[in-house]
């Protein structure tokens, strides 16, 4: 069969980086004819993001088990002063791709004409369709990687359908009286839990409402899903969207540790009693929130892990750091009453802990990749979503797929008038995520066991990725 490279192109966000290398291995591993190679763009003030992709093409996983058939090009760090103040985060990472696409489509032309392997398909991160653009002027057969999961795809594209089609200002969903029907969601979705960039109007116009667009010129969506997961959402999809392959889950390789502490500890605890809070790579809160969070785990009593992150510098536009002394915002004595049975860390191998057999629940922001990991190794989530569509995806594990206990549902870190969640809320979802008996424990077992059979043969991702490449074949 004629050898064929394969360009995948990520957002410069941590979250978007890692599971095109999943993809990727999914390619190399099912198909021998087919080379890899991952455009990496990095993003300016970005520390941690920078140094998980630099070791990305270090994994001795990628290096030893595929001979060179997954490759990377990593462009260098942009200067933070080059861009106009420092944009939000989401709005850095779009002009990030932008003054990428000149060397991008050099690139894309080269392959094009060049030498065999040909470029048999281009495939574009969800915040990357401007790179639709290279894969339409070369003739190369371009699809949209949407990382995050089918339901969220089912309301940016009916979002599209409203303001495109019947003039409906999407800002104005956000103050409705009632809830919402939208055709990708098994349950009515309340418009507290709408991510807070569609109903600012200035981002929806900008930003989502563009991408959301583009969507529906890609020859085809990969989504990091699978048809047991959101089967609901998968059927919503009208005749004028591409075709919708779902070949997840796709777990995002993590930096490789050698000696961690924490992992250490852990092997000294029974199995399923430590509960694991962690809110991924931009979660942090103020000190009063932390303290309320503090009083909970301790009242709780259940031996914990918690990656404590510092507020950023730049307010909510950069990216947390850690503290170098917590007691700064822990309550007074909260380290020593709770030595014994817990720690408080920085920055933690997140796949790493859920994955050990001692980690039996999982405090977390729901952001996608999360959800996977936790699915994939059993362990049930209480929900406090932070930013993005993670508010979604709280109610959509919750109340529609029984998969998460409820902390929260709508707390959104950009709203400024956003309530503190209680000390007594929060340990009311710390106990019902750690009961042994739960419904829901029993639901994500049971899931675990769905998510690891779809990539096997003749399964529904396993089959999924076949069709995707004969399309572009």
């Amino acid at each position: 069969m004629e050898k064929q490279e394969v360009f995948i192109i990520p957002t410069p966000l941590m979250g978007h980086v890692g599971q095109p290398v999943a993809l990727a291995r999914m390619l190399v591993n099912r198909f021998h004819h087919i080379t890899v190679t991952i455009l990496v763009m990095k993003l300016p003030g970005d520390t941690i993001g920078t140094d998980y992709t630099n070791s990305l093409d270090s994994s001795p996983t990628i290096n030893n088990d595929h001979h060179n058939r997954i490759n990377f090009i990593h462009f260098p760090p942009m200067d933070i002063d080059l861009f106009a103040g420092f944009p939000p985060v989401s709005a850095l990472a779009d002009e990030v791709t932008e003054r990428h696409k000149p060397i991008i489509r050099q690139l894309v032309a080269s392959k094009s004409s060049g030498p065999p392997p040909r470029l048999g398909a281009l495939i574009v991160d969800m915040f990357c369709t401007t790179m639709l653009d290279v894969g339409s002027e070369f003739g190369i057969p371009s699809y949209v990687f949407f990382t995050s999961n089918a339901a969220f795809l089912g309301i940016m594209l009916h979002f599209q359908t409203l303001h495109d089609e019947h003039g409906q200002e999407i800002s104005e969903l956000g103050h409705s009286n009632t809830e919402l029907m939208i055709p990708s969601y098994g349950s009515p979705v309340p418009p507290s839990v709408l991510p807070f960039v569609p109903i600012d109007k200035e981002s929806w116009t900008k930003r989502l409402l563009r991408h959301s667009r583009k969507y529906r010129e890609a020859k085809g969506i990969i989504v990091n899903t699978f048809q047991e997961l959101e089967h609901h959402a998968l059927l919503s999809f009208d005749d004028k969207t591409p075709p919708v392959y779902t070949l997840g889950p796709m777990l995002k390789p993590e930096k490789s540790t050698t000696n961690n502490e924490v992992l250490q500890w852990l092997d000294g605890q029974p199995k399923s009693s430590v509960l694991l809070l962690c809110f991924g790579s931009r979660g942090w809160f103020n000190e009063e929130q932390v303290k309320e969070l503090a009083i909970a785990i301790e009242k709780s009593g259940y031996r914990f892990i918690w990656s404590l992150r510092r507020p950023p510098y730049e307010d909510v536009k950069g990216f947390p750091g850690d503290y170098t002394d917590y007691n700064e915002v822990l309550p007074d004595g909260f380290l020593g009453r709770t030595a014994n049975r817990g720690k408080v860390v920085g920055w933690v191998p997140q796949t790493e802990l859920l994955a050990h057999v001692s980690v039996g629940g999982f405090v977390s922001h729901c952001g996608w990749n999360s959800i996977l990991e936790s699915l994939w190794y059993g362990v049930p989530i209480a929900t406090w979503p932070i930013y993005a569509e993670q508010q979604l995806n709280a109610l959509q594990l919750v109340k529609e797929l029984g998969l998460a206990v409820e902390i929260c549902l709508d707390y959104q870190k950009l709203n400024n008038n956003q309530r503190l969640v209680s000390a007594c809320d929060i340990e009311k979802g710390i106990r019902e995520v750690m009961d042994s008996n739960s419904k829901v424990r029993a639901n994500v077992s049971e899931m675990k066991a769905k998510s690891r059979m779809a990539p096997e043969e003749g399964r529904s991702s396993n089959a999924s990725l076949k069709r995707f490449v004969d399309d572009f074949m």
